[in-house]
């Protein structure tokens, strides 16, 4: 069974692989005005380099024993901090549309939170193991959790990037979610922080304003913040069932910002149609329900975990790129996992790839995942009972006996 769900996982995400390579040359062999010197072949070259990388990374991972990782959660923790301080510092991070984000060597642009969204879900996982008879409490499970979380969080919308901030977080608490910690802690915080951390934004950076405004209004800003979604909307409305044709997108001649990036997916949707666009959602759809069937029968707590938060992180990625494409959320710049051109997402994702199919190769079959819960549920009602006062114990009421 393993090796099917294995096989049918790393099937699902070579085909998607296989969509973005086409729709990367696709929509970015004309992004040099013709008769130029300069080779239209530009960004397929760079995505296919990234995509040898990613695979390679991929390959490697997934014949690691995906245990090690949570030995290294604490130092890929702080490496990732790291980094997204470096970014923040003058002279060394990189600014592009009023974001300081990347950090660049050579001619390579290298973006700090595409490392971050791994480095924290393997935090997360690794927490939820370490603490699972706590992570139920608010003073050493919860605020613990917040804590290491918005850490990343804050330092993300500092670039300023407050999608990649709501995006770590969701993300994360997924996994902190499923390892045991309390929905109704994390409700009561949200409540107070969102409305909060969303004010600042809107009041702070004039670009958050700006797009906030256009989505509630698409003609407040026609020619400038609303320009690019009212584009996307026309490619998008423009491919009809069957699409245009591959490579005939009338949108990607310089009237669609970002068009291999993050908005390829209009041009997909301009020339593949709604068959094309349906058939790479219902890809994604697929690939989600794969990967919980790999963290379902996970052999241990902290594999389960992974491969859920990666699949999850996959899933709300794509879901927000689609949902800015078709303006459904505000504009926010964030790539289509696979699909878009972008080295750095494109090498982690795919390594985050080699960590599900590295916990794919060791699933074990459905009776003994459900015996290994029932275990790991007895084991953590012992360690409760074992922290449990014994004054608190004897002061539960004793049922009468008749």
């Amino acid at each position: 069974m393993h090796k099917s769900l294995h096989n049918l996982y790393l099937l699902n995400v070579l085909a998607l692989v296989g969509i973005g390579a086409v729709m990367v040359f696709s929509s970015s062999a004309i992004a040099e005005l013709p008769g130029s010197d300069a080779d239209p072949f530009l960004f397929i070259k760079r995505h296919g380099m990234f995509l040898l990388f990613g695979l390679v990374s991929m390959l490697a991972i997934s014949r690691m024993d995906h245990t090690r990782l949570q030995t290294l959660a604490k130092p890929l923790y702080i490496f990732g901090l790291a980094l997204l301080v470096v970014t923040l510092l003058p002279g060394i991070g990189t600014s592009y549309n009023g974001a300081r984000r990347w950090l660049r060597f050579g001619g390579v642009g290298f973006q700090t939170t595409d490392f971050a969204k791994i480095a924290l879900l393997i935090a997360a996982a690794a927490f939820a193991v370490a603490r699972k008879d706590k992570l139920g409490t608010f003073k050493q499970g919860f605020i613990p959790a917040c804590g290491f979380v918005g850490v990343y969080a804050v330092l993300s919308m500092a670039q300023p990037d407050l999608g990649t901030s709501i995006f770590l977080m969701v993300s994360s608490f997924v996994v902190l979610l499923a390892g045991g910690l309390r929905g109704r802690h994390l409700l009561l915080v949200l409540l107070i922080i969102l409305p909060l951390a969303g004010g600042v934004m809107f009041t702070k950076f004039d670009h958050v304003k700006q797009r906030v405004l256009t989505f509630m209004d698409p003609e407040y800003d026609p020619q400038g913040k609303g320009h690019q979604v009212r584009q996307s909307l026309i490619a998008v409305g423009s491919g009809g069932l069957d699409g245009q044709g591959l490579g005939q997108s009338r949108q990607k001649l310089f009237y669609l910002p970002e068009q291999e990036t993050d908005f390829i997916f209009a041009v997909l949707s301009e020339e593949l149609g709604f068959v094309g666009s349906a058939f790479t959602l219902v890809l994604f759809g697929t690939l989600m329900l794969l990967g919980v069937a790999v963290a379902a029968r996970a052999p241990d707590r902290f594999g389960s975990l992974l491969a859920l938060g990666v699949t999850a992180a996959i899933g709300i990625q794509a879901c927000m790129n689609v949902a800015v494409v078709t303006a459904s959320v505000p504009t926010k710049g964030i790539g289509l996992p696979f699909i878009s051109f972008g080295g750095s997402a494109c090498f982690f994702y795919l390594t985050g790839v080699g960590v599900v199919l590295s916990v794919a190769r060791r699933a074990v079959g459905a009776k003994q995942a459900n015996q290994l819960g029932i275990d790991e549920s007895m084991a953590a009602e012992s360690d409760r009972v074992a922290a449990t006062p014994p004054c608190a114990i004897a002061a539960k009421p004793v049922a009468a006996v008749a």
